[in-house]
């Protein structure tokens, strides 16, 4: 029973209270082979830009897919996020410049690669990377130190020189696993932004952003909420129509009682 006292139908019952209902819908019919839905082909096309114009994106276009990261789905519709659009180049270079530092306060202390081998400092940063690896294993991994030292080298920008930078907060006290509905919300954000010929990258290091109090106060990243990530958004530079390749994964696939692997 509801809580207007209307009862439901179990799963199996489900189909027939259609019908009875009259709302019996009809169900799509696939061919093999067919083409890929314009849906299905923005999300193979989809890439991660890290060079962008200096045209701004209207505001109107940004406004489109804030409200595509509305009907984003996430556990009990709890919809744990809270979006920043931040399009003031001046306080973008703000941004750059403490995630930039910051990222210098950590190769300096744990990127030993950097150092004389056999050292103090290099068998200091050793021990402390290896701490710290069983400690945060995804954000001390080598791919993101990689990036961390370039941008700390001035060669890599944290932001891409996007016109327009989304950050994503995330409110702790959400059920479930809300990192999960963030990523959900963040993917709505690109795909619309690449459906209206739009480029993006996801910006993970903008997470440094949460060691500032100012920056924290500005963005209303505070308890419960915190940036978990942010999304550049421009128009691409060059040509951005080829496909990236992708790893094929193994996949077990079950039905009839047997089970088959399929890549």
């Amino acid at each position: 029973m509801t809580e207007a006292g209307v009862r439901v139908p179990a799963l199996e019952d489900a189909e027939e209270a259609e019908k009875e209902a009259g709302r019996v819908s009809k169900i799509p019919v696939v061919p093999q082979g067919a083409p890929w839905t314009a849906v299905e082909r923005v999300m193979f096309e989809r890439r991660s830009i890290r060079k962008f114009r200096k045209t701004q994106v209207p505001a109107h276009v940004i406004r489109r897919l804030l409200e595509v990261a509305r009907f984003a789905p996430s556990q009990g519709n709890c919809q744990p996020w809270k979006l920043v659009v931040v399009r003031d180049a001046a306080m973008i270079q703000g941004m750059e410049d403490f995630c930039v530092g910051e990222c210098r306060k950590l190769t300096e202390s744990l990127d030993y690669a950097t150092m004389r081998k056999g050292s103090l400092k290099y068998r200091v940063a050793r021990a402390k990377t290896k701490v710290f690896g069983r400690l945060q294993p995804n954000m001390l991994h080598p791919v993101p130190i990689t990036a961390c030292t370039a941008i700390a080298q001035g060669r890599f920008a944290v932001f891409h020189h996007a016109p327009t930078v989304i950050l994503v907060l995330m409110d702790k006290r959400a059920i479930g696993v809300p990192a999960i509905d963030i990523g959900i919300c963040g993917t709505n954000i690109v795909l619309a932004a690449q459906s209206l010929g739009l480029g993006t990258c996801w910006v993970g290091f903008s997470k440094f952003l949460n060691e500032s109090k100012e920056w924290c106060a500005k963005f209303g990243a505070e308890d419960p909420f915190e940036i978990e990530e942010a999304i550049c958004v421009g128009y691409p530079v060059g040509d951005t129509t080829h496909l990236i390749p992708r790893e094929t994964h193994e996949t077990a696939w079950f039905e009839g009682g047997k089970r088959e692997l399929i890549y």
